[in-house]
């Protein structure tokens, strides 16, 4: 994500949240999409691959308590998967 791609404020940053389920449960993420896309560029071919560099990418933006942290991988290993339209 270059640096034209960052919010420029924390208000910037709310409207690009997006709600995903975390255990069923709505779940707001910030510059979830863009996150998503910096991640896909670098072309990852395993699962813990990608669910750590998913992780890595919100956690810049979003906080993520450690006791759910498998549990947010999962849900944004989902949600990477439906976008690239391989599930």
């Amino acid at each position: 994500m270059g640096n034209d791609n960052k919010p420029c404020c924390a208000a910037e940053a709310l409207r690009r949240i997006r709600q995903i389920p975390i255990n069923g449960v709505p779940t707001g993420i910030c510059i979830f999409d863009e996150c998503i896309a910096e991640v896909k560029t670098q072309d990852l071919k395993n699962e813990p691959e990608i669910r750590a560099a998913l992780i890595r990418r919100i956690k810049v933006y979003d906080y993520i308590p450690r006791s759910v942290e498998d549990e947010y991988a999962r849900a944004l290993f989902e949600e990477y998967h439906k976008m690239s339209g391989k599930l």
